[in-house]
């Protein structure tokens, strides 16, 4: 039987696997030429100080200056 405590997820940060309630989502506008607003949500541990602190800094997107 499923249950919702079985619930996994995997941190964006440290990319261990870990269970629902040990997982947060931060969610952080991306801002793209035109005008256009995204939204990313990135998952990380919330009992883990450098998981915590390393969501802040993290990005699906490639910053326009690491191009090239």
């Amino acid at each position: 039987m499923w249950r919702m405590n079985n619930l996994t997820w995997t941190c964006h940060i440290c990319e261990d696997e870990r269970p629902d309630a040990k997982i947060s989502v931060l969610t952080k506008p991306r801002y793209f030429p035109g005008g256009v607003i995204a939204e990313q949500n990135i998952r990380y541990c919330n009992d883990r100080k450098a998981c915590i602190e390393g969501a802040e800094e993290f990005s699906f997107f490639k910053d326009e200056d690491e191009e090239g």
